[in-house]
């Protein structure tokens, strides 16, 4: 599933800003539609210009409501009308997705019955990328399970960190009661609510990504995605 919300505090009506001409939105259900082991794709949104252009392109749309404050919880109200497993919450904003790390995410959902959630983090360097707080952070284990997110360098010092991408895979009956759980301190300072999950005492498995994705969350962010989809 595919939250797609128009109303963005730094870049209002993101999902239909155009890169290399067509609507974001759609990159990333062409991407997302063509995922080894997705069953069925699926665009939450709470627009109707969002919804027009995604089922005029041939792809499920569902109307969700304006109150939904996080991703997750537009999935989830989906998801409540949808009989799955498994759901797979893709941003709209990912359109250079990494689909092979995505089908992996999937694999090892399915292979471990035990596990509630899982993510994806892939290698960043460099000062400048580590203080941008849109640019979060991520701290394992031994085990690969995060330990902790943060829009603040983790650890401080370095050059080297893991770069979250938010994509999420859950177990169904484990979304549908996620934005039941209290929100702690934790959450509330980072403004992340995965980490709703570590603060409520769930385990979010960690899966290494080698393709570095660049999620778009600024209008100048666009330029950079379509240098990257030339030259890939």
């Amino acid at each position: 599933m595919i939250p797609a919300r128009y109303g963005s505090t730094r870049f209002p009506g993101k999902p239909l800003a155009k890169i290399a001409g067509l609507p974001m939105i759609l990159h990333v259900a062409r991407r997302v539609s063509g995922i080894k082991g997705i069953e069925k794709v699926i665009v939450a949104t709470d627009d109707e210009r969002i919804l027009d252009v995604v089922t005029a392109d041939g792809h499920l749309a569902e109307m969700t409501s304006k109150r939904h404050r996080t991703g997750s919880a537009r999935v989830a109200e989906v998801a409540a009308r949808n009989s799955c497993s498994i759901v797979v919450n893709v941003q709209g904003d990912e359109p250079l997705l990494p689909s092979a790390a995505v089908e992996r995410l999937v694999s090892i959902m399915r292979a471990d019955h035990k596990l509630l959630m899982a993510t994806l983090a892939t290698t960043g360097s460099g000062m400048a990328e580590m203080k941008r707080p849109d640019v979060v952070k991520v701290a394992v284990d031994r085990e690969g399970y995060a330990m902790y997110f943060s829009r603040s360098p983790i650890p401080n010092g370095t050059d080297k960190f893991l770069h979250h991408i938010g994509i999420y895979a859950f177990k169904r009956r484990f979304l549908l009661g996620y934005d039941e759980m209290p929100k702690g301190p934790f959450e509330k300072a980072e403004g992340l609510e995965q980490l709703r999950a570590l603060e409520n005492g769930f385990r979010i498995r960690v899966m290494p990504c080698r393709t570095r994705s660049f999620g778009v969350d600024r209008p100048e962010d666009i330029k950079r995605v379509e240098k990257r989809l030339v030259s890939s």
